[in-house]
């Protein structure tokens, strides 16, 4: 353990060093970052206390629906339950990808390899960190959720301690769980060609289309009653089986003094998370080295010839550009295509989305107001914007950075800063507006939109791609990390989360705008069809020079940065 101890400490050391480094960043971006991170906390706090205080005041009647409990407080319980199973199932994906990264990628792993130490506590080290590095975020997010429940419901003080104590073993467990396939992937899988990979992947997301699509169906959906629906559809989140139904039951348990099945809950939580932390680190010992072994000689064993394999036929595509900009884009795709967490989480964006269109197509929308489906409408372009924020903060913003120590490579290259600028650009509009465009016709086609909001969906999502392709790149160049080869620490940075929270602030403003506008045509259609027009044209004026703005505005400023460096 003294191993293990002396990691501690470099880390500590090292963290410290990175919080004092912040004085060295700018004042505004920092002052932009902490801003945005409390107004964001404060705003998801009163949405959440307005809406548990609309379900126990507004929502249902206080009768009570069994065991003395009123049918707003089950429905509350529930919706706990529901976010604990889904932010169970969350982290486990993102602990298989983040356990491949920092286990296998990270530059520092072959340092402590060499070092003597045993895998089980190299395994340890790697584990503390990706369970942090994991489950930061999501403590963040949560805990506005969790403070309104407990000051709306007047929970009992131990509720707050119980919250915070269930968390650390609650997110344990699917740290172990996610370490444990990773180390079982990176042992199969480079045994396995990607063309196998890529039919496994598809054939896992069609056939979680189809159960999605069988199970809610809008007939099905159109049948029940709101509450039974509820009810029925949130019954398997309290299964006895399930770590997020002990966490929930546990500090539910808190909230109404009930310490004894607290512990107890709290008691099967620490026990199933040792045990996970103990089967992970078994399965680290006999699985880590030679699937290591194999992701670090497995490119050297196989011959890729140019122009063969599905690679090098996509790669035809792009022999239409001109030099340098060819080699550039040929560049960042195999580099992308080589990089597995790279790939991954971009599979796991089109599962996502699979899930998504999967849950459109409601038949009930056609018999609502023409307000409700405006609003609905609008609320569709809202989350395809976010799902390209989501894609331009993680794959488009890391570009300039991951170049790396390789970046004086481009120095000598017959390319200027400003002509690698606008390649990271183009190349990241280029792959994501076929992909946003493609889904917000399909899902408008899905809801039945009218032609005014299918027009103006298309028009601000290709905005969105523009604008928020130019953002990711410009502060990217202006803020970026030459010293990290980790994509996912990249974006996690201070420049990062600027990046996102200034993402999400621009589809605020746009989406907001639009929203306002076509909520007004449909609920008054007896207006002035001029009046409209006038109103209409304002909106989409302004929405474009704010996204010309937001694109043109971080690329000078990134480009003059990069200029400005040397390397």
């Amino acid at each position: 353990m003294n191993a293990l101890r002396a990691i501690f400490r470099a880390k500590g050391l090292m963290g410290a060093h990175a919080l004092a480094a912040i004085r060295e960043e700018s004042w505004l971006k920092i002052g932009v970052v902490g801003t945005a991170a409390v107004l964001l906390w404060f705003g998801a706090y009163a949405a959440f206390a307005r809406a548990f205080y609309w379900l126990q005041t507004e929502g249902f009647d206080k009768q009570p629906a069994g065991e003395g409990l009123t049918l707003a407080q089950i429905l509350m319980a529930r919706m706990l339950g529901v976010f604990a199973l889904a932010l169970f199932f969350m982290l486990i994906f993102s602990n298989v990808l983040i356990a491949f990264s920092t286990m296998y990628k990270a530059r520092e792993v072959k340092f402590l390899l060499n070092s003597p130490i045993d895998i089980r506590t190299f395994f340890l080290a790697r584990f503390v960190e990706c369970v942090s590095f994991s489950s930061w975020a999501s403590a963040y997010l949560g805990t506005p959720m969790l403070l309104a429940f407990g000051l709306t419901t007047g929970a009992h003080w131990s509720y707050y301690f119980a919250v915070v104590l269930f968390y650390i073993p609650f997110v344990t467990i699917p740290a172990g769980i996610g370490s444990i396939v990773t180390l079982i992937l990176a042992r199969v899988f480079p045994r396995l060609p990607r063309v196998a990979l890529a039919v496994l992947a598809a054939g896992t997301l069609a056939a979680l289309f189809v159960y999605l699509k069988r199970t809610l169906s809008a007939e099905r959906l159109s049948e029940d009653t709101l509450v039974s629906m509820v009810l029925q559809a949130t019954a398997q989140t309290q299964s006895p089986f399930l770590p997020s139904s002990w966490a929930a039951q546990g500090v539910l348990a808190a909230a109404d003094a009930d310490l004894s099945a607290a512990g107890f809950r709290f008691a099967l939580l620490i026990a199933n998370a040792l045990m996970v932390v103990w089967l992970a680190a078994e399965s680290a010992h006999w699985l880590f080295l030679p699937g290591f072994s194999a992701i670090l000689g497995g490119d050297h064993t196989r011959l890729h010839p140019l122009g063969r394999g599905p690679l090098g036929r996509f790669l035809r595509i792009v022999e239409v550009l001109p030099n340098p900009a060819r080699a550039l884009v040929a560049k960042d795709i195999r580099l992308f295509w080589r990089d597995p967490t790279q790939w991954t989480q971009f599979a796991i964006f089109f599962g996502i989305m699979a899930i998504y269109i999967a849950n459109l197509g409601n038949r009930s929308l056609d018999l609502a107001g023409p307000g409700y489906r405006s609003w609905v409408a609008s609320l569709n372009s809202g989350a395809c914007a976010l799902i390209l924020a989501s894609l331009t903060s993680r794959f488009v913003y890391p570009l300039i950075s991951l170049e790396g120590f390789r970046f004086w490579i481009l120095g000598l290259a017959p390319i200027t800063r400003a002509q690698l600028v606008r390649q990271k650009f183009f190349l990241s509009v280029a792959m994501t507006a076929p992909f946003t465009l493609g889904l917000t016709a399909l899902s408008c086609a899905l809801l039945h939109v009218d032609a005014i909001h299918f027009a103006v969906s298309i028009y601000t999502i290709a905005l969105a791609n523009f604008s928020l392709a130019g953002l990711a790149v410009g502060l990217g160049s202006l803020y970026p990390n030459f010293e990290e080869d980790n994509p996912a620490r990249i974006v996690s940075g201070m420049g990062g989360t600027l990046n996102f929270l200034l993402s999400v602030g621009y589809i605020g403003l746009v989406i907001g705008s639009q929203m306002v506008i076509l909520s007004w045509h449909a609920i008054r259609p007896d207006h002035d069809p001029t009046r409209f027009a006038l109103a209409l044209g304002a909106v989409l004026v302004f929405n474009t020079l704010l996204s010309l703005a937001a694109a043109l505005v971080p690329l000078k400023l990134g480009l003059r940065n990069l200029i400005a460096t040397e390397f």
